[in-house]
């Protein structure tokens, strides 16, 4: 029973429905955003909400209705990112089988599967304590025994309470993937990773991997910086914003991490070599006796090479991309302020 919860497994939930529809999980994202929002305004209108108001620049969205549309938005990335996850490594296994060995090639195709049935089960534990978490924050933040449940029941307070548990667990189970995949990653990399000092282009891949794990960690921040633009409490979203950071930034070092110091240990071991070759040609020039047949300046030469040697999985392209990878969430200002203009303009 052990065996097959660490052995067998299975794509979660939402990347099983993101297989069978006919759209690209980008799209499929969007639209479950859409739907979920389409619903808070067909409340919203149901219990007499207001979803624009004027104000001294002429009219905004009501916060809860900002509020609204954040909040789902974070839904679909949550529920589109173990889809493109997914879909990354499935890209990436024709280029990570000329770098591992057979085992690790085996290894891989896993990994491509899903999570084993030992880590849905744990991500089911995260899921259930980040939900039990975001009821007691929506408590706190809605404050129902201050209203009357009659009230509270005909008022938008309901969506609010189901999206914030669900976006709550959602959040602690991405955290749990992000630790697990780390761990994934690391034993990958030490124990079938196969270091060609010749050909180390090849571990690209990594860096492509790490930089496509960012950027949906990046979305996620410049989503959850649109809270910032109405009167969410600045603690939530604060918290929300450094999880997120944190996320891109330990999913992008956790996946060259460990192929940085391989090849750094590789290399290092092979100009260790070559110095000891070096020292036993200074012997032999002096009148001892080697078996050593290198010429001295070949081996200088390629001492010099060694040393140069560039051991990051990053390419120029690769560094780019990152650089505007970055200006992501600054775009959340720019669509806040956008939308106001066309508020503004049709109103």
């Amino acid at each position: 029973m052990s065996e097959t919860a660490d052995t067998l497994r299975g794509p979660y939930l939402e990347v099983r429905l993101h297989q069978v529809s006919p759209f690209p999980p980008v799209l499929n994202g969007v639209l479950v955003s859409a739907c979920l929002y389409g619903l808070y305004l067909l409340l919203s209108m149901q219990v007499g909400q207001p979803i624009i108001e004027p104000s001294a620049q002429g009219v905004r969205f009501n916060p809860a209705a900002w509020a609204a549309l954040v909040v789902c938005l974070i839904f679909g990335v949550a529920t589109t990112m173990p889809a493109i996850t997914q879909a990354q490594w499935r890209a990436s296994l024709p280029q990570l089988h000329t770098v591992l060995d057979a085992e690790g090639q085996g290894k891989a195709e896993q990994i491509a599967i899903g999570p084993t049935r030992r880590q849905s089960r744990t991500s089911l534990v995260a899921f259930v304590i980040g939900a039990i978490v975001g009821l007691l924050v929506n408590v706190w933040l809605l404050n129902p025994p201050n209203m009357p449940w009659r009230d509270y029941w005909t008022s938008i307070s309901p969506f609010f309470a189901i999206m914030n548990t669900v976006v709550f667990g959602l959040a602690a189970r991405g955290g749990y993937m992000v630790r697990y995949e780390d761990r994934e990653m690391k034993r990958l990399v030490e124990n079938h990773l196969q270091v060609d000092l010749a050909h180390l282009e090849r571990n690209l891949v990594f860096g492509r991997l790490a930089l496509r794990g960012a950027l949906a960690w990046l979305v996620m921040t410049a989503v959850i910086l649109l809270f910032f633009v109405e009167s969410t409490p600045a603690l939530i979203s604060a918290t929300a914003l450094g999880f997120a950071l944190l996320a891109a930034v330990y999913a992008f070092a956790s996946t060259i991490g460990p192929v940085v110091r391989k090849c750094s240990d590789v290399r290092d071991e092979t100009l260790k070599a070559v110095r000891e070759r070096i020292q036993a040609r200074a012997s032999a020039m002096m009148g001892e006796r080697s078996d050593e047949a290198s010429p001295v300046s070949e081996l200088i030469a390629y001492e010099a090479w060694l040393e140069k040697l560039p051991v990051w999985p990053i390419s120029a392209p690769v560094t780019r991309r990152l650089a505007l990878y970055g200006f992501i969430p600054v775009l959340a200002w720019f669509g806040s302020a956008a939308a106001e203009l066309v508020l503004n303009r049709f109103s």
